[in-house]
């Protein structure tokens, strides 16, 4: 079996989380509620009802519903303006051209997730994706991870996940996998360390710099 990598994708690889605070923050205002950002971004991470349920407890099927189709309503005209991460694209085809495989596991949905990719520039270095619609269950749970690994067909062992979330770190932790996070989302090292990430870097760039010397290294030997 190959060794590999598992990415996140929103905040990641790609510039989206402020984006999604303040489309989120819209959302949920044309419905009457007033979430602060700094509470959503902080929920940024998890799939549309479950983020949902964690800021908005109270809301209803139907509510949350019109919610997340506001949501992705505001969202999608700004897909065009998302940037990648610093080294995104690099990182990829690095460990593509090692000989890894590269796998994307998000909670976003197939189509968005397929758009977000292009905009690495390396789409052709992922070799496969999970997505919102593949899972029942959306991080911190640790199912994507463990949909991730079969899709790449890895082992717990011969895998390290990198993303930028607390809820990344957790779901990786919980599938058993090493986690390596990035700042590039937002989130500070002591909250990212807390949740289980052995290391923190600052993106994917200084990923890359520091990449014979990172949890990945052990993979490009293995």
């Amino acid at each position: 079996m190959p060794n590999g990598v598992i990415f996140d994708l929103d905040g990641t690889l790609v510039d989206t989380n402020y984006l999604h605070v303040v489309t989120w923050w819209e959302a949920f205002r044309r419905k009457g509620h007033d979430i602060p950002m700094v509470d959503i971004h902080g929920a940024v991470g998890r799939a549309d009802r479950a983020l949902i349920d964690y800021l908005l407890p109270s809301a209803g099927d139907e509510e949350a519903q019109a919610i997340s189709d506001a949501h992705s309503e505001l969202y999608k005209p700004r897909i065009g303006e998302a940037r990648p991460v610093p080294g995104a694209g690099e990182l990829l085809r690095r460990l593509a051209g090692a000989g890894l495989q590269v796998v994307v596991g998000t909670s976003a949905h197939k189509d968005d997730a397929e758009r977000l990719i292009g905009v690495t520039g390396a789409q052709d270095a992922v070799a496969a994706i999970v997505h919102a619609q593949d899972v029942e269950r959306s991080k911190p749970d640790p199912e994507p991870v463990r949909q991730a690994l079969d899709k790449g067909g890895l082992t717990t062992g011969q895998a390290v996940f990198v993303g930028d979330s607390v809820w990344d770190a957790l779901a990786a932790r919980g599938a058993g996998v090493e986690c390596v996070a990035l700042r590039s989302g937002g989130i500070d090292t002591a909250s990212l360390m807390d949740a289980g990430a052995r290391v923190v870097y600052k993106d994917c760039a200084e990923l890359l710099h520091h990449l014979d010397e990172s949890p990945l290294a052990r993979l490009l030997t293995g």
